[in-house]
């Protein structure tokens, strides 16, 4: 899209974006002691706008483009170029493939890229790089590139968003910082503290929920409020900083999905739907009205049933509420579209439309908005992440199975219409988060990272413990009941055992 002089001279009103004049961090300091303490934190805040100093900008937002920005730059001065092109006959990428599925990264244990190895070596001293304690946690693509959290569980995790190409050049690469190590170095909370997920938009945005909040394997510490942080991914320049408002910030509260809507593709009309994973809440954030609302149901609840898990020898018990969204296609007839919905700990799916979500003062009133889909996936059945690519097809991380599932939505939700596209005790144990890439031929990305054993008995750091994975939905889904080409497949596979779970 086009540039518009007057935007790149008029900039967001004072107050919007931090100020983010950072510092030079000092090798030999360690920075994340100071912060991390148990009293109590009054956060800076900006100051309020009216709607009508902000509107310029917020038209704006999705019209933003720099004269003569490479719209594939990575931070830090890399070049996706400099990575080459994928060679699996090159000793140094990995062949590895489940079922549809090729492994793109694989690793051990995470490690960064630094701007000297002197820097690293004063961050290994100093505590604030502890190479065991990084765990990646989210994923999310946009053309060429690949973009990877690393919430703060536990202490000596160096940055929380860091960016690779798409197409890689080793197996176990280095992770870049995203946008720049300076966002992650400094004690104020105008940097960016613990992101568990990010999503890009269709307007070339990249949207950051960053919890605030660390330590969580230890004593969780809400040490910044809860924040999106917007970035223009053709410059990597923010464009926007959006905290919640106190009243939405429960005692205990953990925000940690987002998903986000354009209207009918309106890069200004969107909203962003972010789950309260721990206080069983959805957080609905209007661009346009710069607002925010808090939506609560008995279905964000988790279900007792399936709080109690089972990943190889590991039994433990997790009582996560409304965590994985999925938005269908737009259904421009209906001027709506579908969110499909699911707390952490539960065998089941629920619906509502957006609409109703959407509508600030009204979406309690309407009777039943909120509601099961069909039958429950029976026993096993807790899902992490899903997605529905354009054809309406749901895929969705079987966390207990060591499996990715798939539903095809125009066949009855129910468990003879649900598959299975991929399925390993090595390479998928624990497939945490999942992304539908915006390719013509869409491509659905997983992470498996192994989540219990990092939190309860540690990992293995002579075997890989992360991978990032992709295959091509229409191959994925070819010949199996979420094929929407077949209403009658040869063959498939569905969810053994025959209770069903309400």
């Amino acid at each position: 899209m086009a540039v518009d002089n007057w935007f790149q001279s008029w900039g967001p009103p004072p107050g919007l974006v931090g100020n983010h004049n950072f510092f030079v961090p000092n090798p030999s300091r360690n920075y994340s002691s100071p912060r991390y303490t148990e009293e109590p934190l009054n956060f800076p805040r900006a100051p309020t706008r009216t709607p009508a100093d902000i509107l310029p900008f917020i038209l704006q937002l999705g019209l933003v483009q720099s004269p003569g920005q490479s719209p594939h730059s990575v931070p830090q001065g890399y070049r996706l170029e400099d990575y080459g092109q994928r060679s699996y006959g090159s000793n140094e990428i990995l062949p590895e493939t489940t079922g549809p599925f090729r492994t793109t990264y694989a690793w051990n244990q995470l490690d960064f890229k630094y701007p000297s190895e002197v820097e690293k070596e004063a961050a290994i001293r100093s505590g604030d790089f502890i190479q065991k304690n990084n765990l990646p946690l989210g994923i999310e693509v946009w053309k060429d590139r690949l973009f990877v959290t690393m919430p703060k569980w536990k202490n000596g995790v160096p940055a929380t968003l860091a960016v690779l190409p798409r197409v890689p050049r080793e197996t176990s690469p280095q992770l870049v910082p995203y946008p720049s190590w300076e966002w992650h170095s400094t004690e104020s909370c105008d940097g960016l503290t613990s992101i568990f997920r990010v999503q890009a938009d269709d307007c070339g945005r990249l949207w950051v929920l960053d919890s605030g909040q660390i330590e969580v394997t230890i004593k969780p510490k809400q040490v910044c409020p809860p924040a999106i942080y917007v970035f223009d991914l053709k410059t990597d320049q923010l464009l926007f900083k959006y905290e919640l408002p106190e009243e939405f910030i429960k005692q205990d509260s953990l925000y940690s999905n987002i998903v986000i809507d354009n209207k009918d593709g309106d890069c200004s009309n969107t909203h962003a739907y972010l789950t309260d994973v721990w206080r069983f809440g959805i957080v609905v954030y209007s661009l346009r009205k710069q607002k925010s609302w808090r939506i609560f149901d008995h279905l964000f609840y988790p279900d007792p049933l399936a709080a109690a898990y089972k990943v190889h020898d590991l039994e433990f018990e997790w009582t996560d509420g409304v965590f994985g969204l999925a938005l269908s296609p737009w259904n421009k007839e209906q001027n709506d579209r579908i969110m499909y919905f699911h707390p952490m700990s539960s065998f089941r799916e629920f619906y509502v439309k957006t609409s109703v979500v959407r509508n600030e003062t009204g979406w309690d009133k309407i009777k039943d908005a909120f509601r099961p889909m069909g039958q429950s996936r029976g026993k096993s059945g807790q899902v992490s992440a899903s997605a529905m690519d354009r054809n309406g097809v749901m895929i969705y991380n079987l966390v207990t199975r060591d499996a990715v599932g798939c539903w095809d939505s125009r066949k009855p939700y129910k468990r003879s219409n649900l598959g299975v596209i991929a399925q390993s005790t090595e390479t998928l144990v624990f497939p945490n988060d999942l992304k539908i890439d915006k390719e013509e031929n869409q491509s659905v990305w997983v992470i498996s990272n192994r989540l219990p054993f990092y939190l309860y008995r540690g990992l293995d750091e002579n075997k890989i413990n992360f991978r990032i994975m992709s295959a091509f939905i229409k191959d994925a889904v070819k010949g199996t009941i979420c094929d929407p080409d077949l209403a009658h497949p040869d063959s498939f596979e569905h969810f053994s055992g025959d209770e069903d779970c309400y």
